[in-house]
């Protein structure tokens, strides 16, 4: 099923990318994503989209077309694959992937969600069992995103990962809010005062 809360807006992204398109023609390449949505209903919402400046209005006569006025925001995935590879590296970066998408999301994830997150290989770790996979999978369709039936699931519970989690989101939380000026950098660099001059 699809959401429209959650889907329409990155579904339009998407679509749209760096080129324009009319409303007819977003409304088809939304009906081949299996999105039906009336529209006069994306009309008001495209409209929505120019007044926040997350889209720009041309005037193509005889129609509208709208395209991005930057490029795409980063998705979930993409924000938490960034910001764990600026804490670790290599396979223990896409350890602390896994364990931050198990956590915020509080089910197992796909592999497809991890490459979307920029995990290229899967460490070891806990692939889940049939029930569990298919739970996880009426979930994620319900959130409008799709999955092959040969996608992998996984799950990664290890406690010692809880420090870093906490570090990646005060650092996304930091990102997303824009304070940094007000957090207090724990790194403190001491003065040798041995090896300064007289």
């Amino acid at each position: 099923m699809f959401n429209p809360d959650k889907a329409l807006k990155e579904n339009i992204f998407d679509i749209l990318k760096n080129d324009g398109k009319s409303i007819s023609a977003l409304s088809r390449d939304l009906e081949e994503r299996g999105i039906s949505i009336h529209r006069l209903i994306l009309t008001g919402y495209l409209r929505a989209l120019t007044d926040y400046n997350y889209l720009k209005e041309k005037e193509v006569p005889p129609a509208k077309v709208y395209v991005p006025v930057k490029g795409k925001e980063k998705d979930i995935y993409e924000v938490i694959g960034e910001f764990c590879r600026k804490i670790e590296s290599g396979p223990d970066a896409d350890l602390l992937i896994l364990f931050s998408l198990n956590r915020l999301f509080r089910r197992p994830v796909f592999f497809e969600e991890l490459r979307k997150a920029g995990v290229r290989d899967m460490p070891s770790s806990k692939q889940v069992g049939v029930q569990e996979r298919q739970e996880a999978k009426k979930f994620i369709q319900r959130a409008g995103l799709k999955v092959s039936d040969m996608n992998l699931v996984y799950l990664h519970d290890d406690p010692s990962l809880v420090p870093k989690y906490e570090e990646l989101l005060a650092m996304v939380l930091c990102d997303l809010m824009s304070f940094s000026s007000l957090v207090r950098d724990t790194k403190q660099m001491k003065l040798d005062l041995s090896q300064a001059g007289p």
